[in-house]
């Protein structure tokens, strides 16, 4: 580990820590545009340049593409370097507009940071300024291409880290321009991190354009609800509306980034028709007297039919409080224990999950970018889990052999194998892959049970004869993989599925340790709802209405409505019960029919929400605002 000085700090790094990295650890922050931690240095804007007294390198560098040598002594401060930076920032700004006072950047523009810092406040240059035609990129992204300092972080995250094509550099020299190849919506699922990229105002948030400024908001941390990774996001809240939603770093969830549908997906927060007042039948009311009005109603069905009547259903989207909360109230009631999964093969396939997953094998997704190896049965990660997607694709640009055990036709931001091979065969398909991967020398070292399992696994796939040639390939690669790592999803696999995965992965550990296992459940705290959910078997919950037990149903943040694709027989369905009553934030289907709805709070404005995401990691936010209708939806607002 080199040891070098940095403005007269000495300072031990790993090897092939850049210059700027090892001063950032001191505490010193060396300008920088073109630098990003997630996309490394490409010494495009030359605005890190710092000046080398001792070692290797003598005089002027970029600070981003010197690596720290031993001896080497380091001044950020050295009157020749601050001149440089100067210059720099002067040249930056010769085509720059002066339209701070209308770009929503400013306030947390980096350009406008180091303008002010470097010193720069008068333009000398008396020439025209370069100008551009902007694009219209989709409803997420705004273009403002005059405001582009050529740094490049928009075409290296967008093309190589994202995978995506249809957005780059075009043109050469000073008339470089970023766009598209014509005007049209972005076709990443990741685009919107092209705003937080950007050093300056040249992609903005459309949604929340001209809608305040970065102090103009009520900020907190938070999470995204649409998947099962638990993202960590920034909330954006004014005058009781949600407005934004950024990235927020967590080096084990999601790194730097997040997906757009977790970055735009806030809307159902402001929902015009949200619920929020307490409603008997078609009448507003109290608070209090809604909850007197449900109180009653189920102690009488309670009384006239007994406490088995009463069945509660909760979802995966419930925080652990509100899950945890309405097992307490059915324990205490002496009603049957809640249900937080409709169908009873997913709540199989979930408690399967949870019970096989530990620490020896779990991964997070910064793992994943670091395997080299990665088998994904029965799950599409851009439409299930889109952040997954971002991290596979690290792995793959890091050199890992990559495949999909899957049906449907899968897309992916990078080449990878695809086994189409329907639902049934997916357990067939990953045994063949794995047991033809383990094999001669490497399993003396397996334990009994481990041998066992193996011998009991398929000697070869007996399926379509075009695929036992993959699998003979992957499973190669396989077997000389040292940090493998099994995606199990827990959507169309069958029940059997996530427990062969868990095995299958117990089996690689055995003969390498850096082998790790990723479920993808079926929401956010999916994996909380496979631990309050009860062992027995049961029927769905439609059936179990059918069968006239159930006089009174009460839904927690779940709409069977939204579930259920048989319509008429769901609705015959709740024709048999006499009393529905809906907590919930969203404006449903169920609690447009329900007899009582008591509204709840989303994560934005709840006092505490608590998550377990697929890995069980345990992740709480706070509020980030106190709540209530948006000043905008008020009359005369």
């Amino acid at each position: 580990m080199p040891k070098l000085i940095i403005d007269d700090q000495e300072i031990l790094v790993p090897e092939g820590t850049k210059v700027i990295e090892a001063a950032e650890r001191l505490g010193i922050m060396i300008p920088r545009f073109c630098y990003h931690p997630a996309l490394g240095s490409v010494g495009a804007c030359r605005v890190c340049a710092v000046k080398f007294l001792e070692g290797p390198h003598k005089g002027v560098h970029m600070s981003c593409m010197v690596e720290a040598k031993e001896g080497m002594v380091v001044s950020t401060r050295d009157e020749e370097a601050v001149k440089f930076r100067k210059y720099v920032i002067e040249w930056l700004m010769l085509n720059h507009p002066l339209d701070c006072p209308v770009c929503d950047e400013g306030g947390h523009c980096l350009l406008q940071d180091e303008t002010v810092s470097g010193g720069h406040g008068i333009r000398r240059y008396i020439g025209k300024k370069r100008t551009y035609l902007d694009q219209d990129l989709g409803p997420f992204v705004q273009h403002e291409m005059n405001r582009c300092i050529h740094c490049f972080r928009c075409r290296r995250f967008y093309q190589e880290f994202a995978g995506y094509r249809d957005l780059g550099a075009l043109q050469i020299a000073n008339r470089e321009y970023f766009g598209r190849f014509e005007s049209g919506r972005l076709e990443s699922p990741f685009s919107g991190n092209l705003i937080d990229v950007c050093p300056t105002g040249v992609y903005t948030d459309k949604p929340a354009r001209f809608k305040g400024r970065r102090w103009n908001f009520e900020r907190g941390p938070s999470l995204c609800l649409h998947c099962s990774l638990g993202c960590n996001t920034t909330g954006n809240a004014r005058y009781r509306e949600v407005l934004r939603q950024e990235a927020r770093f967590n080096d084990r969830v999601n790194g730097h980034f997040m997906c757009d549908r977790g970055r735009f997906g806030f809307d159902f927060a402001n929902h015009p028709d949200r619920p929020r007042r307490a409603r008997v039948g078609d009448q507003e009311v109290a608070w209090k007297e809604g909850i007197q009005a449900a109180a009653d109603r189920l102690e009488q069905i309670g009384r006239d039919a007994g406490a088995e009547s009463v069945l509660c259903v909760g979802s995966a989207r419930c925080s652990l409080e509100t899950q945890a909360s309405l097992t307490r109230l059915c324990r205490l009631s002496n009603w049957p224990n809640p249900w937080f999964f409709v169908e009873t093969p997913i709540l199989k396939k979930v408690k399967s999950a949870v019970a096989r997953l530990d620490e020896r094998l779990s991964v997070s997704m910064r793992q994943i970018e670091d395997a080299d190896f990665v088998l994904t049965l029965g799950a599409d990660p851009v439409n299930e889990a889109p952040m997954l997607a971002l991290a596979m694709r690290q792995a793959q640009r890091k050199g890992a052999a990559l495949a999909v055990v899957d049906p449907r036709p899968v897309f992916l931001p990078f080449p990878f194998s695809h086994l189409a091979v329907g639902p049934g065969r997916i357990d067939l398909c990953a045994a063949a892959i794995v047991k033809s991967a383990v094999k001669g020398e490497r399993t003396r070292g397996l334990s009994r049970n481990a041998a066992r399992f193996l011998s009991s696994l398929p000697e070869d796939y007996q399926g379509h004869p075009d695929l036992q040639g993959q699998i003979e390939e992957l499973a190669q690669k396989l077997g000389s993989s040292k940090t493998p790592v099994i995606v199990c999803g827990t959507d169309l696999v069958r029940e059997s599925t996530p427990a062969l995965a868990a095995n299958l992965t117990n089996l690689l550990h055995q003969i390498t340790e850096g082998a790790g296992l990723f479920y993808l459940l079926p929401g956010p705290n999916a994996f909380g709802a496979g631990l309050f959910s009860s062992t027995q078997d049961q029927d769905s919950v439609i059936e179990t209405i059918e069968t006239g037990k159930v006089k009174a149903l009460v839904l927690v943040e779940q709409d069977l409505f939204w579930l259920y694709r048989d319509r008429p027989r769901l609705d015959q369905a709740m024709e048999k019960l006499e009393c529905l009553i809906v907590l919930d934030y969203l404006p449903s289907a169920s609690a447009a029919r329900a007899d009582v709805v008591l509204p709840t709070t989303t994560l934005f404005e709840r006092n505490a929400s608590s998550f377990l995401n697929q890995e069980g990691r345990f992740q709480k936010t706070p509020p980030i605002h106190r709540g209530g209708t948006p000043l905008c939806q008020i009359s005369g607002g």
